[in-house]
């Protein structure tokens, strides 16, 4: 990354300005004031997932509660924003809005892909709540769970995965599967922890 933003400084000898550029080396461009803007949206975002996650009915004790896991995943969201946040701010990021327009467009697009996201995530909380089954398939060795919860966070995260890391749609599915399952599988059979839409 640090070498494709200062390659157009040196090789123009010290008089082209550098310039952010997306995580594939794409013309895509980031600056410290959108990374700003997607850590706070994201902080936001992950404060109301927590809350919810609070909201949740406890049953018998905390550590089995249908609501650890989103607030566990909202907590780590709120982290990584706050580590986007100050890197962004480090690099020269403010709360003020700006007063000049820059001479070149920062990237076309970027307001739709961030509202697609806030759409996205909406759908996904009400898919999570309205989608409800949990399916048992035995084998000689251990008992393969696959609930609602994994199949609507595998299309969202492949969603997301395709519009951010822009691999092939199988990889993208692929990598969705197996993280979801992976993960719901730890904390379903090894903190046996009830997850949202389970019976």
């Amino acid at each position: 990354m640090s070498d494709s933003n200062h390659g157009a400084a040196d090789a123009g000898g010290g008089k082209t300005p550098a310039r952010f550029v997306g995580e594939e080396g794409e013309d895509t461009r980031t600056t410290p004031q959108k990374d700003l803007a997607a850590a706070l949206v994201i902080g936001a975002a992950s404060l109301v997932a927590m809350y919810l996650a609070l909201a949740m009915p406890v049953m018998d004790s905390v550590l089995t509660a249908p609501g650890l896991l989103p607030f566990l995943v909202g907590l780590s969201l709120l982290a990584m924003s706050a580590g986007l946040g100050v890197r962004a701010v480090r690099n020269g990021a403010t709360l003020r809005p700006r007063t000049t327009r820059p001479a070149t467009p920062a990237g076309a697009g970027d307001e739709g892909r961030l509202a697609f996201v806030i759409g996205l995530v909406a759908a996904y909380v009400v898919a999570v709540d309205l989608v409800t089954f949990d399916l048992d398939f035995p084998t000689p060795f251990f008992r393969l769970s696959f609930s609602s919860y994994e199949l609507v966070s595998a299309v969202a995260l492949t969603i997301l995965l395709k519009m951010f890391w822009r691999a092939t749609l199988p990889r993208c599915l692929l990598v969705s599967v197996v993280w979801v399952i992976v993960l719901a599988s730890i904390f379903r059979d090894g903190f046996r922890i009830l997850l949202p839409g389970s019976a």
